[in-house]
């Protein structure tokens, strides 16, 4: 991502997106943080925990799992977003306006 940070993320399932019978295409650039693999990434932690609370189970095993909790923090800033209603890719997608 750093040689060629264009990206594109494919929001398409409704457990892991929370977005239910939608289809989503997310293209944009990408801005990756490697500076602090063990830290960097507790700022998104309330986020995270808000989503996944059993987080803090494992949280709380930190050192069993070192490499687990080695992060690289990618942010993506959206240039064009595409969106399937009801997730039926066989009609054309509506482009969503930034």
């Amino acid at each position: 991502m750093k040689k060629n940070p264009k990206v594109s993320l494919l929001f398409s399932n409704p457990e892991g997106s929370g977005i239910e019978k939608q289809v989503v295409l997310v293209q944009g650039i990408a801005k990756c943080d490697d500076s602090d693999l063990d830290h960097g990434w507790e700022r998104y932690l309330p986020m995270w925990r808000k989503k996944e609370p059993y987080i803090d189970g494992f949280l709380a095993a930190r050192e069993q799992f070192g490499w687990f909790w080695k992060r690289i923090v990618v942010e993506v800033e959206p240039k064009k977003i595409l969106a399937w209603k009801n997730g039926d890719t066989s009609k054309p997608a509506e482009a969503i306006s930034l």
